[in-house]
């Protein structure tokens, strides 16, 4: 069995061993893309994949946790990093429309992001933490539809 300790310890150690950093959607009038895709043009690193946390930013309440970085069976990363995850389609709303609702309902957001090693899951990494979650609060964050 895998054991998983507490959400915001499971945070704490990826981010103590891997690189991170977070940028903040606050501003209905810009477009989520724009915001995104300005933040990670100042992000230098080659490989971009891993794991996405979405927080109200004044509350700290985390809304949605995701991955990006879908591994093929020969070890590979497919083509979508945590960028290109963040600024696609999300169910049948585009990434503009669905951040801009979020921001609307739950006020200013912090997107946080942990890039992973190549050889470490994202997939495996997205569902500790969703199960890290659900153990701490009885239910997935507000926007995680399903475990």
């Amino acid at each position: 069995m895998i054991n998983v300790g507490a959400f915001e310890d499971e945070i704490d150690l990826l981010k103590n061993s891997y690189k991170n950093d977070y940028y903040e959607y606050k501003n209905l009038s810009e477009r989520f893309t724009t915001c995104t895709r300005t933040h990670f043009d100042r992000v230098v690193r080659q490989e971009r994949y891993g794991v996405y946390i979405v927080r109200q930013l004044d509350t700290q309440e985390v809304l949605y946790i995701g991955k990006s970085g879908t591994i093929d069976s020969y070890g590979k990363f497919k083509k979508q990093d945590i960028l290109g995850r963040l600024t696609n389609t999300r169910r049948k709303d585009n990434s503009n429309i669905w951040f801009r609702n979020l921001l609307q309902k739950k006020g200013p957001l912090k997107i946080e992001y942990i890039f992973l090693p190549t050889l470490k899951s994202p997939s495996f990494v997205e569902k500790a933490l969703l199960q890290a979650y659900l153990n701490e609060y009885n239910h997935l964050p507000y926007k995680n539809q399903e475990l």
